[in-house]
């Protein structure tokens, strides 16, 4: 299996508002989304890979939309919910994606080595 990692935006670290357990509830979250800022996970496999309880996401989950990170839709009966991501918690936006931004701390001259700039996150 290939390492991944689960980002979590600087202004969710710092906000002494929010749980741990619901900053990690949030990054897994995040990491559901990708460029869509919409995901579909049930909370019991969320409370799986977290090792929490059902409960505990819940709770987690409630914190978040109380901060308006994000909003929860029911689909119905034995299905999951559909998570809507804020803005702010994309780490795909538009500006982060353009070749500008990614050479902004990258030489202008290729070499052997680096034939092209890299472009993050596509």
């Amino acid at each position: 299996m290939k390492p991944t990692f689960a980002p979590i935006p600087n202004h969710i670290l710092r906000n002494r508002d929010l749980s741990h357990g619901a900053k990690l509830c949030c990054a897994r979250l995040i990491q559901y989304a990708g460029k869509t800022g919409k995901c579909y996970p049930k909370l019991s496999t969320i409370a799986d890979e977290l090792g929490m309880s059902v409960r505990a996401v819940q709770r987690f989950v409630s914190e978040l939309e109380f901060h308006a990170l994000l909003e929860t839709k029911r689909r119905g009966r034995g299905q999951s919910n559909v998570y809507l991501l804020d803005k702010s918690l994309f780490i795909h936006n538009f500006i982060q994606d353009t070749p500008e931004v990614a050479s902004l701390n990258t030489p202008k001259v290729a070499t052997l080595d680096v034939p092209e700039v890299a472009c993050p996150y596509k």
